[in-house]
């Protein structure tokens, strides 16, 4: 069972690693946030005109696309490139722009701006959602588990066999889902149960003891204790497949 123990550890680590580089996504987008912040507090926003738009790579000496404008400040008048072209862009056209007080030729446009923060934070809310999601999931299925092995009714099912869960895949292998049932001997009723992923094939388990613990208000909530199978009670044998 140690690759079920592996297995939770991965998922642990996916989720840390996920919410981690979404949080640290996010903290440098406020730090570049900052950073616009007081670049745009130290400028002055203008109307330039675009004078010129390279929309290809070699068409001016930085080779990127991007747009030539004019604009003046305190009645002068300069000129500057900037690393940016959309399709609303046109010769002629209009912009605002933010000039450096301190420095006149340092210009940009309020996109440019705040570009970086849009990225980073784009990248690290998903990351960061993603993450929080996973390691909730994981914390829930650990926590249900603890409350049923602790507090649960425990019955003992039959394994009647197991399928692949095509949803998961780990080196290119599948793990199973152990299928079992139980019967109610004094109403007669039947329940059947279904494992977390294992890493062995119930088929050579099928007929033998497994034991499920079950919440006595809810059976919809069970913990199939697979491990169970190579208890002592149960034989301790465990089978290994090597065909």
């Amino acid at each position: 069972m140690k690759k079920n123990i592996k297995e939770s550890r991965v998922e642990k680590i996916l989720g840390i690693s996920f919410f981690a580089v979404g949080v640290l996504m996010l903290v440098i987008a406020l730090v570049c946030a900052f950073f616009s912040w007081n670049a745009k507090r130290t400028s002055e926003e203008v109307t330039g005109t675009i004078t010129e738009i390279y929309s290809s790579r070699g068409d001016n000496s930085t080779g990127n696309s991007g747009i030539s404008v004019e604009y003046s400040y305190r009645g002068q008048q300069y000129e500057g490139y900037l690393s940016e072209y959309s399709s609303s862009m046109w010769v002629g056209k209009d912009i605002s722009l933010y000039v450096n007080r301190e420095d006149p030729h340092q210009v940009r446009t309020a996109s440019l701006l705040y570009l970086p923060t849009l990225i980073l934070g784009c990248i690290g809310v998903p990351f960061s959602i993603i993450g929080g999601v996973f390691l909730l999931i994981v914390r829930k299925r650990k926590k249900k588990k603890q409350y049923l092995l602790q507090n649960g009714r425990q019955v003992m099912a039959e394994v009647t066999g197991g399928r692949l869960n095509y949803n998961y895949a780990v080196n290119g292998r599948h793990p199973w889902k152990l299928e079992c049932k139980y019967e109610d001997i004094y109403s007669g009723e039947l329940y059947l149960f279904s494992s977390e992923n294992i890493w062995i094939d119930p088929e050579l388990y099928i007929g033998q003891q497994v034991a499920v613990y079950v919440d006595a208000d809810n059976y919809r909530k069970y913990y199939v204790d697979v491990k169970s199978l190579f208890s002592e009670e149960n034989g301790g044998a465990q089978i290994y497949d090597f065909r």
